[in-house]
């Protein structure tokens, strides 16, 4: 059920991923990365663009290095309060890509860090939700 994804990992400048909105970062990182670069593969990380549109609606003018704020931290189904790193790398500076950082904002670290990962993928466009919410009680039921 899951899907084989074209992943963009071309990434593009910190000032162009991280001082800006989450709609400009998902146009940096997806619609115009800095390399064409692409990879195909059922898993993969997350954009920090997912990261960002994770937040409630009210966030998403917040610059991305501004999420280390109740507004996108209380309402972000996606922030665990750790360190995880995105698929997105830096490309104005050698090994290095984008994380999300303990306090809920985004910068970048040096790829030889130790830090989480979450793995994420797409399903396929036949699969149907057939019941539950999403909660530990009420999971998720999917059927294609």
């Amino acid at each position: 059920l899951i899907a084989t994804t074209t992943w963009k990992v071309g990434g593009n400048t910190k000032g162009n991923m991280y001082n800006v909105t989450v709609k400009n970062t998902y146009t940096n990182e997806i619609v115009n990365p800095t390399e064409s670069t692409t990879y195909d593969a059922k898993i993969g990380l997350m954009y920090v663009s997912d990261y960002g549109y994770a937040a409630s609606p009210e966030a998403w003018t917040l610059n991305m290095s501004g999420y280390d704020n109740s507004t996108a931290t209380n309402n972000n189904w996606m922030y665990m309060g750790l360190y995880e790193w995105t698929i997105s790398r830096r490309s104005d500076y050698t090994y290095t890509a984008f994380d999300v950082i303990y306090f809920g904002d985004v910068n970048s670290d040096s790829v030889g860090r130790y830090i989480g990962v979450r793995p994420t993928f797409y399903l396929k466009s036949s699969v149907v939700l057939e019941s539950g919410d999403g909660t530990i009680d009420n999971p998720y039921r999917i059927s294609a």
